[in-house]
C-alpha cells in the first residue's frame, strides 16, 4: 500500500535528524529506497543517490538532515493549529523534511525519476560541498523553497564570522546584581525572515544594557548560526534599581564575580545594524544576523552570519563587519568559519523546462525570482558541472514553511496540498514534453 507524504513525514519526524546526527535518517532513506526496488549510491558526506533506471527523466533534490531548535533531539510529537502543522517544544523540520517525504513518496509512484538526498545542509551545505555522486539527468529540481508559488532561480551566499573581543575589567563598585533574561521573542530564519520586523534577543538585550551603568559579568545568547535568537541573559552590576520589562525578567542577584567594561561589545553588537543592510525593490540583497553570543571572563566570542545575493555584495558585506571588530579592538580574533558565493540564475526566460514548470501550476499565481537564503543549487552545480555535466539546469520551489528554525516553524497545510498536485502535474507535462521531443 502506498503512503502518502504527510505518512512518510510523520515517519520522519519520528527520528531525530538535527545536523551531524542524522545517521538513522541516512539508514531510514536508503531502506526506503531499497523497499521500493531503486538502487543506491552514498558517499562519504552521507548524500545518498536513487535511481531506478539508467535514464532518468530528471532528478529531484532535498537535504534530510534539520534545525533543532526546542526537543528536536527526541521524536517530534506533531499537531494541527488550524491550517498548519507544528511540533510540540520543537522546530517542525519541514525544512527540509517534508521535501525528502515527497521524494519517498514519489519513488513508490514513479520508475524514471532520479533522487539525490544531501545531508548536514544546515550546518554549512556540507554535504553539497563534499558530494561525490554523479547523477544521470540534466535538470534537478530542488524542494527546498519555502514560499508556494514561487519558482527560484538564485540565491545568496553568505558567510559564518566569529569574533573574539577582548573586554577590560571595570574597577567600580556596585550596589546591585542583576541576571536580565529575554522572554517572548519569536526567532526564525535569519534569511528569509530577516525583513520581518523580528527582534533579535541578543540585540535588544544590548540596546537595554547601553542605558544602563554597569559592567558585565556574563552574557550569552542565540541558538543556532542561521537563527534570529529567541534567547539571551546577562548579569550585570549596576548602581541603578532595574525592574522587569515586557521583553525581559530582571531578577536580583548574589554576585560574586568580576565585572566587565560593557562599551566595546555593545559598540560591535549595536554597531553592527543587524538586519537588512539593503534591498533591491522589495526584495533583500544584502544582510547579516548576530546570531550567537557567549562571554567568558574577560572575552567575548559573537558568531554572526552575513548574506548577499552578488558577490561584490557579500564581499563588501564581510570586510565593513571585519573592520568593524578591529577599530573596536584591534586585537579581536577574527574567523571565517564558511564562506559559499550567492547561486546566480543561469536559466533563461523562454526555457521549455521552466515554461514546463510554470505550466505545472495551473491557475495558482507563479514569481519567477531569487531569495535571500542559502540554498544547495550553486555549489550543487559547481560539484557537477566538475563531473561532467556542463548543461546542467537547476531550480527550486516547495511548498510554504512559515519561521522556519524555530519553535514557531509550520508547514502551511493549504499551500502543501497546492504544491503536491503541483508537482504531480509536472511530472505528466514534463513526460507529456519529453514524448513530443525536446525543443
Amino acid at each position: 500500500m502506498i503512503k502518502n507524504p504527510l505518512e512518510i513525514f510523520e515517519e520522519i519526524a519520528h527520528i531525530p535528524h538535527m545536523s551531524f546526527h542524522t545517521q538513522e535518517m541516512f539508514e531510514y532513506i536508503c531502506g526506503f529506497a531499497k523497499g521500493c526496488g531503486y538502487k543506491i549510491e552514498t558517499d562519504k558526506a552521507k548524500n545518498i543517490r536513487a535511481f531506478a533506471s539508467d535514464f532518468p527523466e530528471f532528478c529531484f533534490q532535498s537535504h534530510y538532515d534539520m534545525v533543532g531548535v526546542g526537543e528536536a533531539y527526541k521524536p517530534l510529537k506533531l499537531y494541527r493549529e488550524g491550517d498548519f502543522l507544528k511540533a510540540k517544544n520543537s522546530s517542525l523540520g519541514a525544512d527540509n523534511g517534508i521535501g525528502v517525504a515527497i521524494q519517498l513518496y514519489l519513488m513508490q509512484k514513479y520508475r524514471d525519476l532520479e533522487f539525490l538526498f544531501t545531508n548536514d545542509e544546515e550546518v554549512g551545505l556540507l554535504g553539497a560541498k563534499n558530494l561525490e555522486l554523479k547523477i544521470a539527468c540534466d535538470l534537478i529540481v530542488n524542494l527546498d523553497s519555502e514560499t508556494f508559488g514561487e519558482i527560484v532561480l538564485g540565491c545568496a551566499g553568505g558567510y559564518d564570522m566569529s569574533v573574539v573581543l577582548n573586554l577590560p575589567k571595570d574597577p567600580s563598585s556596585y550596589k546591585f546584581a542583576y541576571r536580565i533574561s529575554s522572554r517572548g521573542f519569536k526567532g526564525g530564519h535569519s534569511g528569509i525572515d530577516i525583513n520581518k520586523d523580528i527582534k533579535n534577543a541578543i540585540v535588544s538585550l544590548g540596546e537595554l544594557i547601553d542605558k544602563t551603568e554597569g559592567g558585565i559579568c556574563s552574557f550569552e545568547g542565540g541558538e543556532k548560526i542561521n537563527s534570529i535568537p529567541v534567547f539571551s541573559q546577562v548579569v550585570l552590576k549596576t548602581n541603578q534599581i532595574l525592574h522587569s520589562c515586557s521583553d525581559f525578567l530582571v531578577e536580583e542577584v548574589q554576585s560574586e564575580d568580576i565585572p566587565y567594561q560593557k562599551d566595546r561589545l555593545l559598540a560591535f553588537i549595536l554597531g553592527i545594524k543587524s538586519g537588512v543592510r539593503a534591498q533591491s525593490g522589495e526584495d533583500v540583497i544584502d544582510s547579516v544576523n548576530i546570531s550567537l553570543l557567549k562571554q567568558t571572563d574577560s572575552q567575548v566570542k559573537v558568531s554572526l552570519m552575513g548574506r548577499a545575493n552578488t558577490k561584490d555584495l557579500l564581499e563588501k558585506n564581510l570586510s565593513e563587519i571585519k573592520a568593524l571588530a578591529l577599530r573596536i579592538d584591534p586585537k579581536a580574533e577574527i574567523a571565517i568559519d564558511d564562506f559559499y558565493a550567492p547561486w546566480e540564475r543561469n536559466i533563461a526566460e523562454g526555457d521549455s523546462f521552466l515554461e514546463i514548470v510554470k505550466k505545472s501550476f495551473g491557475d495558482y499565481l507563479v514569481k519567477v525570482c531569487q531569495i535571500h537564503a542559502g540554498l544547495e543549487c550553486g555549489i550543487l552545480q559547481d560539484r557537477l558541472e566538475n563531473m561532467g555535466k556542463k548543461n546542467l539546469k537547476i531550480l527550486s520551489i516547495g511548498p510554504t514553511i512559515l519561521s522556519p528554525h524555530s519553535l514557531n516553524e509550520r508547514l502551511d497545510m493549504k499551500a502543501f496540498e497546492k504544491f503536491f498536485q503541483v508537482l504531480e502535474n509536472l511530472i505528466e507535462n514534463y513526460k507529456i514534453w519529453h514524448f513530443k521531443g525536446r525543443k
